[in-house]
C-alpha cells in the first residue's frame, strides 16, 4: 500500500537533513584535513540538491519545504 506524504511531512524531513548538513559543513570547515568530514558534508549537500531538483520539477514550493536557501553558500 502506497501512502502519500504531506508537504509538512516533507518539510520536516528536509529540516532534519538540512540540520545535519549544516553540522557536517561546520565540522568539515573546522578540519579541512579530514577527508571523511569533507565527504560527509558533500554527501548531505548532494542529497539536498537532489531533493531540491526533484521538488522543483514537481512544482512544489521550495519555500514551504525549507529548501529556499543557497546550498552552495551555506554548505560548501
Amino acid at each position: 500500500m502506497v501512502e502519500n506524504i504531506s508537504i509538512e511531512g516533507i518539510a520536516y524531513i528536509v529540516e532534519r537533513i538540512a540540520e545535519r548538513a549544516r553540522e557536517a559543513s561546520r565540522d568539515s570547515k573546522e578540519d579541512r584535513e579530514d577527508c571523511f568530514k569533507g565527504g560527509r558534508a558533500l554527501a548531505y549537500y548532494e542529497v539536498l540538491d537532489i531533493l531540491r531538483t526533484e521538488l522543483d520539477a514537481r512544482e512544489i514550493s521550495l519555500d514551504k519545504i525549507g529548501l529556499d536557501f543557497d546550498l552552495e553558500k551555506e554548505l560548501l
